[in-house]
């Protein structure tokens, strides 16, 4: 007796239902640290968790984590101390809950790649491109090929140009292909990298031969489909200049009320966070780094010297991550 294929319960959980996606590489380190099963249940729902919010971290009570993976919660918090000792998720208390001081207010978990794996990281092998890549073909086997940026953007190269090098294989092979450039074209390129630009243009008696320019622009490529931040984060901005608008990420935010509350009662607490998240994203500390910004804002109101904001709205508020229930009074 056949069966629809259409119909077959194993295509239709292929073709319809969610998948639970998992690098490889990071799968097989875990294995092979032999990490325990109820541990590695808690680590991927966080992963899944925080790759759905984009920015790598998570809200969600140890109820909810115990229920979602089947487990009871005493085993959750010993998979949090394991995953936390071998680096693959980092915690931060907000401390109480402002709208219930009997209550502590759910964690913020951000997972993470362990030192270990990002050493090694080059050596897995990478996905095959999708997209599928022209070759230069001459009109005439006597005719040069025109050096133009059309007809430079057909050569075939693969999509990593110095695949298979590694470390300083790979340095001093990229160091050979630019020094044959000329000054001209050596300017062409590091303007097309700071653009992201796929193309750049050679000079009409370049020395560089087809493969080498065919390398070039294979580089390009791969740096332009990388997706680029509209508002470039820079690590310590010189004073004084005015930035673009920042928006704190969640555990930031974690960070920012577990310190004020250590500092002063839980009544003022929420305030003071309101008056200092503003005053980093829209008003005077917006122009230091975040955790320069969150030092001068925590020496001004230990020395009893921080005032409101000026220009501050007098309603101004934020949701500050997603809202997620509340969990008793317990640390993990």
């Amino acid at each position: 007796m056949s069966i629809e294929t259409d119909r077959d319960p194993r295509s239709v959980l292929v073709r319809e239902k969610f998948f639970s996606i998992r690098p490889k590489p990071l799968e097989r380190w875990l294995w092979a640290q032999g990490v325990p099963p109820a541990a590695e249940r808690v680590f991927w729902l966080h992963w899944q968790e925080g790759q759905q919010r984009g920015d790598w971290c998570s809200e969600l009570p140890i109820k909810r984590v115990a229920q979602e993976c089947q487990l009871d919660v005493s085993t959750v918090t010993r998979a949090y101390q394991v995953l936390q000792k071998m680096g693959c998720l980092r915690r931060a208390d907000p401390g109480r809950d402002p709208s219930n001081p009997f209550q502590q207010a759910t964690a913020v978990t951000e997972v993470r790649v362990p030192r270990e794996l990002l050493v090694e990281l080059n050596r897995h092998p990478n996905r095959r491109s999708l997209a599928p890549q022209k070759r230069l073909v001459a009109a005439t086997p006597d005719a040069p090929p025109q050096r133009t940026e059309a007809a430079e953007s057909q050569v075939s190269e693969p999509s990593d140009p110095f695949e298979g090098l590694r470390g300083r294989e790979r340095q001093k092979a990229f160091a050979e292909l630019t020094q044959g450039m000329s000054p001209a074209e050596n300017q062409a390129y590091q303007e097309a990298l700071r653009w992201h630009r796929a193309h750049m243009s050679f000079d009409p008696d370049t020395r560089l031969s087809a493969q080498a320019r065919g390398k070039v622009l294979g580089v390009l490529r791969a740096l332009a489909a990388q997706p680029v931040a509209k508002t470039p984060v820079i690590a310590h901005p010189p004073v004084g200049v005015p930035q673009g608008p920042r928006k704190l990420s969640v555990f930031e935010v974690a960070r920012l009320k577990y310190n004020i509350q250590s500092l002063t009662t839980s009544t003022a607490a929420q305030e003071l966070t309101r008056q200092v998240l503003w005053s980093m994203e829209e008003g005077a500390l917006k122009r230091f780094s975040v955790m320069h910004a969150i030092h001068i804002a925590l020496k001004k109101i230990r020395a009893g010297q921080w005032t409101r904001p000026n220009r501050m709205p007098p309603n101004w508020a934020r949701a500050i991550g997603a809202a997620s229930g509340l969990e008793t009074c317990r640390r993990a």
